[in-house]
């Protein structure tokens, strides 16, 4: 009888977990955005284009890590006035 009873209570828990084991209708969350890491080359193309880019990006955020610049060498111009950043 003991054993009948446990079988029963048994049988009883596992419908009631497999009954609560239903999906959800909620949406996945969009994948994060790609975080940037270093100066894409087009930006260090000229000492204009490295300018704007620089001019573009957001400096309060302490959070993120720097970016690296490209390993060939930073164009340079002899003949164009300096720019402000």
């Amino acid at each position: 009888m003991l054993t009948r009873l446990t079988l029963v209570t048994a049988l009883a828990a596992s419908l009631g977990l497999v009954a609560c084991g239903g999906g959800s209708d909620d949406p996945l969350p969009p994948p994060p955005m790609p975080v940037a890491t270093a100066v894409p080359d087009t930006a260090a193309a000229s000492p204009m284009a490295l300018v704007s880019y620089l001019n573009g990006q957001a400096f309060t955020d302490e959070t993120s890590e720097p970016l690296t610049l490209p390993a060939a060498e930073l164009a340079t111009s002899e003949t164009d006035e300096p720019l402000t950043i």
